[in-house]
């Protein structure tokens, strides 16, 4: 074999295969979409952005693990998803990248996922604050555009928004008196009333009684001890008229 001949095999025993592409930058193979959006740049095209957002997000949690799915278009807008083998990546321009995974990931889809009132993932799945004893409380959150998931051992998934929240979130969210959520904000029809259900009282709000807050304290000593923590200039903000700032 002339010294030409082998320098030809050696150059093909590297290259790619057929359909596929490498590029010297990576260390992965690029799939055909990837590189058509690469090689044929347009600025209006936010895959652009997506695709090395969500690689970075995928990075970042490793425990990911390898992708099951290209990328996916959402619906008619720029948002883009991308599907792993424990949980997904979604990416919108209002947003960036966010992961979503467990019982969150399950309770999202099961009320429309991006299409529903949470919309797009705004924050990873996050621990729950520290607890007064030290160490974190067991369980998780994340935050939606359209209002927070919370899930602890003693229960599944809650999902609380609107004013519910927005008073849940000036009480202390978990470290308050009121713990975490039992189940998901509920809308009553009938009344208006948007009520809230948690491991140690209720948070109602109406914009004819304003917010209505209800903890137990026929618990234990530390239950009531944490009533006791309440700050009461934090509880007179919640006045009929109260509203977050925006």
């Amino acid at each position: 074999m002339t010294e030409r001949m082998m320098h030809l095999s050696r150059y093909r025993s590297t290259a790619p295969a057929r359909g596929e592409v490498r590029s010297a930058h990576v260390d992965r193979a690029l799939s055909w979409s990837d590189f058509r959006s690469a090689v044929r740049y347009d600025p209006a095209n936010q895959l652009l952005l997506a695709v090395p957002a969500i690689s970075s997000k995928r990075a970042e949690h490793s425990w990911l693990g390898e992708a099951t799915a290209p990328h996916t278009r959402l619906g008619e807008g720029e948002m883009y998803r991308r599907e792993f083998e424990r949980g997904e990546v979604y990416w919108s321009a209002r947003t960036g990248a966010h992961e979503v995974h467990g019982l969150i990931a399950e309770h999202w889809h099961g009320v429309g996922g991006e299409t529903s009132f949470l919309g797009f993932p705004t924050t990873d799945e996050q621990p729950l604050a520290a607890s007064e004893l030290g160490g974190r409380l067991p369980g998780g959150f994340a935050h939606f555009e359209g209002g927070s998931i919370y899930w602890g051992p003693s229960h599944g998934p809650a999902i609380v928004y609107g004013m519910v929240r927005d008073i849940w979130a000036l009480l202390g969210w978990e470290r308050s008196a009121l713990g975490l959520p039992t189940r998901d904000v509920d809308l009553v029809p009938s009344t208006g009333v948007l009520r809230g259900v948690f491991e140690h009282g209720t948070v109602e709000w109406s914009s004819s009684t304003g917010p209505v807050v209800l903890i137990d304290t026929a618990g234990s000593a530390g239950e009531a001890r944490a009533l006791d923590a309440v700050d009461e200039d934090t509880l007179d903000r919640l006045r009929s008229d109260f509203a977050p700032e925006i």
